[in-house]
């Protein structure tokens, strides 16, 4: 029981840190300067704002190198805002450093009826690419998919991130939102982490 207790115990204080190591990159985003391709910053204060007037909770699953861990809390925007922060960092892609670095293409998704709008990084950038999958029209949102990596003196840090919608309320309705990777502090194995979360209405 108390090496139960303890695995937890350490699954938390990794998650912990991973998510430290997420608000430190997200307050060196700048977000004084215009968007020129796609503003994430209001994608995710509209999200929290609709999910935490309609939303009943979040359940949350992570797995740090194969220990697992699961927790169910309420869908209020101080829970929501924390959990939703990570992506946006995205909004990096919007500053003038890339305002001409990303060819943006268009293309049907072969495993379904979505058509996907690419954006793609031709320099270096955190954000080599951003995919969006939607129906018929680009406002009818139902997955974004993207990469983030990050390099510091303190750690290593590369992130599979995916937010998935409804729309049947004939807006984006953010219903599921995963967090994949690796991060390597210094001094430090690397650590493998998966955390996924559902949100019910």
């Amino acid at each position: 029981m108390m090496r139960h207790g303890n695995a937890i115990l350490g699954i938390r204080l990794l998650l912990l840190i991973i998510i430290a190591s997420f608000l430190v990159g997200c307050q060196q985003v700048d977000r004084k300067y215009d968007k020129a391709y796609f503003d994430f910053d209001s994608l995710v204060n509209s999200q929290v704002k609709k999910i935490s007037l309609t939303g009943d909770s979040i359940h949350k699953a992570a797995n740090m190198d194969g220990k697992a861990d699961e927790s169910v809390f309420l869908a209020d925007s101080s829970a929501l805002a924390h959990e939703l922060d990570v992506f946006r960092q995205l909004d990096v892609i919007n500053k003038p450093l890339y305002k001409e670095a990303y060819k943006i293409t268009s293309e049907k998704d072969a495993k379904s009826n979505l058509s996907v709008r690419n954006y793609t990084s031709s320099i270096k950038s955190p954000v080599s690419f951003v995919r969006f999958y939607y129906q018929n029209d680009f406002r009818r949102l139902k997955k974004i998919e993207s990469s983030y990596k990050e390099l510091n003196s303190l750690y290593f840090t590369q992130r599979q991130l995916i937010l998935e919608f409804d729309d049947t309320s004939g807006e984006p309705l953010l219903m599921n939102y995963s967090i994949s990777g690796s991060q390597k502090m210094i001094l430090n194995d690397s650590v493998k982490f998966l955390v996924q979360g559902k949100i019910s209405f």
